[in-house]
């Protein structure tokens, strides 16, 4: 359940990071799988130098491209919507993660239920303390 008032209060990085989290919940996905698909897509695409990032192509940039701009305006008109508002927003949000996560674990030939401890593996340290500091309460 999303504390609505707390995340009223909480700064946007806090309050996407919760909002992603809780999306997350709602679709059976941990948000440490989330972005454990995130970097096994970097470090499985980017190129020989390491300076040469990977960058999301086709579906995939689409896919992405179309749930960071909905989190973005999501996130950023929080504090004015009412609760039918968020639950409406989190209802489309779920669509969009979920098909984004779909196009990732088929781009990495990855099964959820088999994999995720490997997906898992991925995370570094930078982004476990950026997940951490983002779902501190505030």
């Amino acid at each position: 359940m999303i504390d609505v008032e707390m995340l009223k209060k909480a700064d946007s990085i806090t309050r996407r990071m919760h909002l992603i989290k809780n999306i997350c919940e709602r679709i059976n996905v941990d948000i440490y799988y989330l972005f454990g698909l995130l970097n096994m897509f970097n470090v499985k695409n980017r190129g020989w130098w390491f300076f040469q990032r990977s960058a999301f192509t086709g579906i995939l940039k689409e896919d992405f491209d179309k749930f960071n701009a909905y989190m973005d305006k999501f996130s950023k008109n929080f504090k004015s919507y009412d609760e039918n508002m968020i639950n409406s927003s989190i209802s489309e949000s779920q669509v969009l993660l979920e098909k984004l996560i779909t196009n990732l674990e088929t781009n990495l030939f990855v099964s959820r239920e088999s994999d995720e401890a490997t997906v898992k593996s991925y995370i570094d340290d930078n982004t476990r303390g950026i997940i951490a500091q983002g779902l501190k309460n505030s």
